[in-house]
């Protein structure tokens, strides 16, 4: 007789399920030790010590996995499951002191580390972790050619648009924005540099790519809470559209950025450490909104495709997982426990839950897109009987094909993709009526979605 296993608390992660739905991975921290806990798919408590990491760390989603970054003096890669956190898929080294910061992925087959303590970007596999080349990027280090000349770009944050790796170089001198900053542009084909972006302010310390604009957090100098802003890239055209919103509008020195929807954005504002406030601005004009109540000591935050943001919170008194609806800034939950103090948040799709003695029957699909019509983005469910290689693209009225949104194995289970109205190089389509198909075990499904500008 069948049971099905009940995908609630501790179950999901020592039995290795998880519920349809999405999971907010977090990485928390003393910084003498670290470890990882979730909140799974929209619940308000979080199951915490589920895997010993080392206390510099970072964590990215893509593709249905997890990827815990252990920093300086971790040096390596952590690849998980979201059905499994305790149990790493493998775990591989970017170099000794190299002090990865980030990960960005082109496909299920490269993806990109940047690393803080080196000159060049690695290439990673990230099927097996294994290290396939680099990109040099010596050129851009603070004074290059000169006697004052740095050893590293102090390379952070990353984000892929348009066939197009963007990497933000500091450029610091010691730990001092000093040389012009820039966001360093790399063709995802052939590896090869294709221009430096200069930016305004200084010292990028975060960036949030949204509908071909990244918005870049330049905190300048941490002494002086006035010479940084939110500055903004177009990956269209790789120019610097300048300065959206300054310090001395936000408040304070700005230490990260987030944008969820095409008037709505989040930064965090550091009044006076370790006072952080997340603030709301309008990523159309800059305009910035009261801070949102309960976290006061913000280091990070992820938003889901729900629409609830979560911000990770370090106040000495209550450190915890602040969660908000994005649509009214209401406080939703927190702060949630997480045993450590939180120190990184990202957002996981999960497939859903398995029978113990049986598989729990799932007929392979591709259901409706929804919203539909829909303006920034639409969700696109599809349901897998068995693990199979999925193909999902997107193409014209007249058969072109205009975005392919998965292309590679995935397990059974339940998934939603995401478009964001936009073409494989990143551009903006025309209003209009799209063909969304999926391809996946020996069969084919279609629907219309409709794009509205």
């Amino acid at each position: 007789m069948r049971r099905l296993l009940t995908v609630i608390g501790t179950i999901l992660v020592l039995v290795g399920l998880a519920s349809a739905g999405e999971m907010a991975v977090i990485t928390t921290t003393d910084f003498t030790s670290g470890n990882l806990a979730a909140i799974v798919n929209g619940e308000v408590t979080a199951q915490a010590d589920l895997l010993p990491i080392h206390s510099d760390n970072w964590v990215v989603a893509w593709g249905g996995y997890v990827y815990v970054i252990e920093r300086l003096y971790g040096d390596d890669i952590i690849k998980l499951s979201p059905q499994d956190l305790s149990t790493p898929i493998y775990q591989k080294s970017v170099g000794d002191k190299a002090n990865p910061y980030d990960i960005a992925f082109v496909d299920e087959h490269k993806a990109y580390v940047s690393r803080y303590g080196r000159a060049s970007v690695l290439i990673v596999a990230p099927a097996t972790g294994d290290s396939t080349g680099s990109v040099d990027l010596s050129a851009y280090v603070a004074y290059a050619g000169t006697d004052s000349a740095e050893s590293v770009p102090h390379m952070s944050y990353m984000a892929i648009s348009g066939g197009k790796l963007y990497v933000a170089c500091q450029r610091l001198k010691g730990w001092n924005p000093a040389d012009t900053s820039l966001v360093v542009v790399v063709d995802t084909e052939t590896d090869s540099v294709l221009k430096a972006i200069p930016l305004e302010k200084k010292n990028p310390v975060a960036l949030s790519l949204y509908e071909g604009k990244i918005y870049l957090a330049c905190v300048g100098s941490y002494w002086d809470p006035t010479d940084g802003g939110i500055e903004v890239v177009d990956t269209e055209t790789d120019q610097n559209l300048g300065v959206l919103v300054d310090e001395t509008s936000l408040g304070g020195n700005v230490s990260g950025v987030l944008v969820a929807s095409p008037d709505k954005g989040y930064a965090l504002v550091m009044t006076q450490w370790p006072e952080t406030y997340v603030k709301p601005f309008d990523p159309r004009d800059g305009s910035v909104g009261d801070p949102l109540p309960g976290a006061k000591a913000a280091v990070h935050m992820a938003v889901s495709s729900s629409g609830r943001l979560y911000v990770a919170d370090r106040s000495e008194e209550a450190p915890g997982i602040y969660i908000y609806d994005v649509s009214d800034d209401r406080l939703i939950a927190g702060p949630v426990p997480t045993g450590l103090p939180p120190f990184c948040v990202a957002i996981v799709g999960v497939p859903t839950a398995v029978a113990e003695e049986e598989p729990l029957p799932l007929a392979p699909s591709l259901e409706l897109p929804f919203p539909n019509p829909f303006n920034s983005r639409a969700s696109i469910p599809y349901v897998l009987e068995r693990e199979a290689h999925v193909h999902l693209a997107v193409y014209d009225v007249l058969g072109r094909r205009v975005r392919v949104l998965v292309d590679g194995k995935r397990a059974r289970g339940r998934y939603v993709a995401h478009w964001d109205g936009r073409d494989d190089r990143g551009r903006p389509v025309a209003s209009g009526t799209y063909i969304v198909k999926l391809r996946a075990e020996g069969r084919r499904w279609t629907r219309l979605l409709s794009l509205v500008r």
